[in-house]
C-alpha cells in the first residue's frame, strides 16, 4: 500500500488567499499526524539519497536543516546537510533528492552567503533539472513587504528548469517551529513516494492552527523555555536633549545560558497593558473571555493580547478582515495588487487601534479577532558585551522606538517595554539566538574592520571588550555613525579609552547632522579607500552591522568602489572579490 499524497486547495477554488493558506496548511498537518500507511518490510527497508541545504543569516534555517535530516535518517533515509555557500547550480543536477530551508531578510534578500549561489541559478539557463525532485521551506518576516522573496524565487526557478516538487513550497513567518512540525511528516514521506511529485500548487503557507507535535526542547533556556533575567543596569547612551533615546540594559545571566560575541538576545516581550485595556475596551467581549491559543493552551482574552499577538502595526490581513466586515470601499480600495504603495502607507503608522475606533463593531467574536492577527514575535537585540569581559553580565544596546502618529503617540513593543515599564530589578523572559555567521576570527592576530553606525555598535562593543579581555593582539579598525557627536556619541568615553590605549586602533566616526553636508559610514570609507584597501590586503575581516534597507547596502556599495578604485579592477572584477570574501568568511554582514 502507497503513502497517501497530501491534498491542497487549488488556485481556482472559491477561498481567498488566507483561506486557501489555513485549509492547505491543515491538510498537511493533518497527513503529517496521520497514522503511516502499511508497508510492506522491503519498501521498510528502502532510502532515498536527499540533500539538505540551508540560508541562513541567524542561524534558523541551520537549525531547521538539521532537525530535517534527523528526521530523514530515522525514516531510514540517507540525509547531508550543506549551506548554500558550498553548493553550485550544476551540483543540484547531480542529486535525486533535495529539500531547502532558505531565509530571506532585509528588502527581500537572499542571506549574504547565498547570494553567489542565486546569481548564479538565476543565470543558469542552459541547466537541466529534470532529474530532481525538491522541497522549499521558506522563512520570513510578514511584517516586511518582501515576505519570504528568495524561498519564492528559489521555488519558481528550480520549477522552471524542470525540478519536480515534492511537496508545495512552505512560507513561514517567524513563529517557525509549528508550520515546521506540521510540514516534515508530509515531506519526509513524500520523499520516499517517487510519484507524488507535483508542478502545481506552489505553496501552503503553514501558519494556522494544526494537528502537529510540540517541537522537543534542545537545551535547558530557549525561545520555548526562557530565562528571566533579572534588569540589573539601565542608563540613557543619548543626551537629554536628543531627539531620540539609545539605552544600555544590563541582564543577569546564569551559568545555563552562555553566550559568545556576536550572538543575539532574544526577548519575549509584552504589549503595552494600556494599549491592550483601550483595545478590549472597544471590543463585545471581557478581558476575562477564555481563548485557545495555540501552543499556549487556555488563557484569558487580555494575557492573548497582552503577551501573545501583536497588534501595534497593521498587516494586509487584517484590513482585508475589516474591508470584508465591514464592506468598506475606502479599505477594499488598498487590497488589489496594483495599490500596494498606497497600502504600504496606510499600514506603515497605524495598529489595530485604529480600526477599532474607525469601524466601531466589526469585530463580533473573539475567534474573528485572533484569526487575523501575528503572533507576538520576540524581538533579538545584538549582544554589545564580552563573556570574556563581562561574566554573566549580559549587555543590549536599544534604540527605544516612540513616534506619533494619527492624533496617538506609538511605541516599539519591546524597546518600551524595556526602557520604561520594566523597573531595575525586575526580570524579562530572554533566551541566546546563537549567530555562527557572525564570530570573530579564530586566530587574535588577525585584523578587522567593524562598521556599525547607531545601535549597530553593538555587537562591535562585545568584540573590542572581548579581544582585549583575551589579550588578543590584532589591529581593529571601527566606523562609527550617528547624527550629532554633541547628544548621540553612543559610548564616547569607552571607544575614547580603547582608542588612547592602542587597542582601538582607528575610530572614524560619522555625524552627519554635525556640518552643512551629511556624512555617512560609507562616506568615511571611501574617504579612507587607500588604508582600507591597505587593510584588506593583510587578510583584515569587515563587519557590517544595522539597518538592511539603506546603510548595509550604501556600505556594500562603498566596499565596491574602493576595491575597484584602490585595487585596481574593473567593476566586474571588483564584484567577484567581495563574493570571494564571502565565500572566505571574510565579509560578514548582521544587518536587520
Amino acid at each position: 500500500m502507497s503513502a497517501q499524497p497530501v491534498p491542497f486547495i487549488p488556485h481556482d477554488a472559491p477561498f481567498n488567499a488566507d483561506q486557501r493558506a489555513w485549509l492547505n496548511g491543515f491538510l498537511a498537518g493533518l497527513y503529517s499526524s496521520a497514522p503511516a500507511p502499511e508497508i510492506s518490510s522491503a519498501a521498510a527497508t528502502a532510502s532515498e539519497n536527499v540533500a539538505v541545504y540551508f540560508a541562513t543569516q541567524s542561524g534558523t534555517a541551520e537549525r531547521l536543516a538539521k532537525k530535517f535530516a534527523k528526521e530523514l535518517k530515522t525514516a531510514g533515509h540517507n540525509a547531508t546537510v550543506t549551506s548554500l555557500t558550498d553548493v553550485t547550480p550544476s551540483h543540484l543536477a547531480e542529486q535525486s533528492n533535495a529539500v531547502f530551508f532558505v531565509s530571506t531578510y532585509g528588502d527581500g534578500e537572499a542571506p549574504d552567503h547565498a547570494k553567489a549561489f542565486r546569481d548564479a541559478l538565476m543565470g543558469a539557463d542552459s541547466l537541466t533539472l529534470t532529474s530532481l525532485r525538491y522541497s522549499v521551506f521558506g522563512l520570513g518576516d510578514k511584517t516586511y513587504e518582501q515576505f519570504c522573496r528568495f524561498g519564492v524565487e528559489l521555488d519558481d526557478r528550480l520549477a522552471e528548469l524542470g525540478a519536480l516538487r515534492i511537496t508545495p513550497r512552505v512560507e513561514s513567518d517567524v513563529d517557525v517551529d509549528e508550520p515546521f512540525a506540521a510540514w516534515k511528516g508530509t515531506c519526509v514521506t513524500q520523499i520516499g513516494t517517487k510519484s507524488n511529485g507535483t508542478n502545481g500548487t506552489k505553496h501552503a503557507e503553514v501558519a494556522a492552527p494544526v494537528a502537529a507535535a510540540q517541537p522537543a526542547k534542545q537545551s535547558l533556556y530557549s525561545r520555548e523555555n526562557p530565562l528571566h533575567a533579572a534588569v540589573v543596569e539601565r542608563r540613557a547612551l543619548t543626551s537629554n536633549i536628543s531627539s531620540k533615546l539609545t539605552i544600555h540594559l544590563g541582564l543577569q545571566l546564569n551559568e545555563d545560558l552562555p553566550y559568545q560575541a556576536g550572538d543575539a538576545c532574544g526577548v519575549l516581550a509584552q504589549n503595552d497593558p494600556a494599549l491592550v485595556d483601550e483595545t478590549l475596551s472597544l471590543l463585545p467581549f471581557g478581558a476575562d473571555t477564555m481563548v485557545e491559543v495555540p501552543k499556549a493552551g487556555p488563557c484569558s482574552m487580555r494575557e492573548a493580547l497582552l503577551h501573545h499577538y501583536q497588534h501595534t502595526r497593521l498587516s494586509r490581513k487584517m484590513v482585508q478582515a475589516f474591508a470584508e466586515k465591514t464592506k468598506c470601499k475606502t479599505l477594499s480600495a488598498l487590497l488589489p495588487a496594483e495599490q500596494a504603495a498606497h497600502l504600504d502607507t496606510f499600514l506603515y503608522d497605524r495598529g489595530l487601534i485604529d480600526l477599532l475606533h474607525e469601524y466601531p463593531g466589526a469585530i463580533e467574536t473573539p475567534e474573528e479577532l485572533l484569526a487575523m492577527l501575528p503572533r507576538l514575535a520576540p524581538r533579538l537585540y545584538s549582544i554589545s558585551s564580552s563573556p570574556a569581559k563581562h561574566g554573566l553580565e549580559l549587555h543590549c544596546t536599544i534604540g527605544v522606538v516612540r513616534y506619533r502618529s494619527h492624533n496617538r503617540e506609538r511605541g516599539g513593543v519591546a524597546s518600551t517595554m524595556l526602557a520604561e515599564r520594566v523597573n531595575v530589578g525586575e526580570t524579562v523572559p530572554v533566551y541566546i539566538q546563537p549567530n555562527k555567521k557572525f564570530r570573530l576570527p579564530v586566530d587574535g592576530n588577525t585584523p578587522i574592520i567593524m562598521i556599525g553606525p547607531g545601535t549597530g555598535i553593538a555587537p562591535f562593543r562585545g568584540f573590542l571588550h572581548e579581544r582585549e579581555a583575551l589579550g588578543q593582539k590584532g589591529r581593529n579598525w571601527l566606523f562609527f555613525g550617528e547624527r550629532s557627536a554633541q547628544t548621540d556619541y553612543l559610548y564616547r568615553e569607552e571607544l575614547r579609552s580603547m582608542s588612547e590605549s592602542g587597542h582601538l586602533t582607528r575610530l572614524d566616526t560619522a555625524f552627519s547632522r554635525d556640518q552643512a553636508h551629511k556624512i555617512y559610514v560609507q562616506d568615511r570609507m571611501i574617504e579612507h579607500g587607500a588604508t582600507f584597501w591597505q587593510w584588506l590586503q593583510e587578510d583584515a575581516r569587515v563587519y557590517v552591522c544595522g539597518d538592511a534597507a539603506r546603510m548595509a547596502k550604501d556600505v556594500d556599495s562603498a566596499l565596491h568602489t574602493l576595491i575597484e578604485k584602490h585595487g585596481g579592477m574593473s567593476t566586474e572584477a571588483a564584484r567577484e572579490y567581495v563574493t570571494q570574501m564571502h565565500d572566505d568568511g571574510r565579509y560578514h554582514r548582521d544587518v536587520y
